[in-house]
């Protein structure tokens, strides 16, 4: 008996509720609900569950209490701007996806051929050159009745120059066939296009590919947590926050077109935030003071930080 394990009995699943029970429970844990049918119609659209992560920064630590005052609306109004901020966030990153494609396709075709992006010796690790390889193939599958896809395999018996494939690279794909390029090659095209280098470059995209992927899949991005952290430049702002901002504030760097930048993405999150500024806090999304003077100010060439000051991205 005494060599016997004692099996560990895992709590029961909560059972489902009704979304009139579900407006009880969030005012038993002291939501203010200004309008129970307006709240009924939110949570017939947006699942409970989905919703009850943005009450996080409202909780009375410890508790499943909310902090007094809290109110239902705000709640709501901070589940849009995080909607519109996500959908920014992509409409800003796009450009900058496209001019990868572009420019790996370029550099990658004129030193190795068309099809050189195939052969492991043009790669550091032939490892990851085979886990690519992979993973584009299935693109390729997924992809195979789309009209492009469909020409060069029925012409081409499946081969594909760089300039077609990379249009099924998704972005942490490009990401991935940018760190695992010769490391010169890497130095050249962080250097000619981006003013920086491959160590930072490479942190830039793994942080831009992460964003990106909460974005497209409406995962929530307020009061959200880095896992990893860009290596920022050098320049006036050199705090990392841990939150969204600082690969905004890097994304700049990426987007070449400055006055586009400043002018269509800038405004248009300038806009936002004072359309939310009533009911959203900054800091929970990283933004500091100034704000938007960092994000204005046309970028200098961003030398690489000194180590130390901040958490290193993978």
């Amino acid at each position: 008996m005494g060599n016997e394990k004692v099996l560990k009995r895992e709590p029961e699943l909560k059972p489902p509720t009704t979304f009139e029970e579900q407006i009880e429970i969030l005012k038993s844990r002291g939501l203010v609900v200004e309008n129970e049918a307006c709240a009924y119609g939110i949570l017939h659209k947006v699942n409970y569950y989905r919703l009850s992560a943005y009450l996080l920064p409202f909780q009375v630590y410890g508790s499943d209490s909310f902090r007094d005052g809290t109110r239902f609306n705000q709640i709501y109004r901070i589940y849009e701007f995080d909607q519109k901020l996500r959908n920014l966030i992509l409409y800003a990153i796009e450009p900058i996806e496209v001019l990868l494609r572009t420019q790996l396709a370029y550099y990658h075709s004129h030193k190795y051929g068309s099809e050189g992006y195939i052969n492991p010796v043009n790669f550091e690790s032939i490892r990851r050159h085979e886990r690519f390889i992979e993973e584009f193939n299935g693109a390729v599958e997924k992809n195979k009745k789309a009209l492009f896809v469909k020409h060069h395999i029925d012409k081409y018996g499946r081969r594909f120059p760089i300039w077609v494939a990379v249009e099924l690279f998704s972005f942490g794909m490009l990401s991935k066939f940018y760190a695992n390029m010769k490391i010169n090659d890497q130095k050249d095209i962080a250097k000619k296009i981006f003013k920086t280098g491959p160590k930072q470059l490479r942190s830039w995209l793994i942080c831009v590919t992460d964003l990106r992927n909460r974005c497209a899949h409406y995962m929530r991005i307020y009061f959200h947590k880095l896992v990893n952290y860009p290596r920022l430049p050098n320049g006036p702002y050199a705090l990392c926050s841990q939150r969204i901002f600082d690969i905004i504030y890097v994304m700049k760097y990426l987007f070449l077109n400055h006055d586009k930048w400043k002018n269509s993405v800038v405004r248009e999150l300038e806009a936002l935030i004072n359309e939310y500024s009533m009911d959203i806090q900054l800091r929970y999304i990283g933004f500091p003071e100034n704000w938007l003077e960092l994000l204005e100010e046309r970028p200098v060439s961003p030398r690489r930080m000194p180590q130390g000051r901040h958490k290193m991205s993978r």
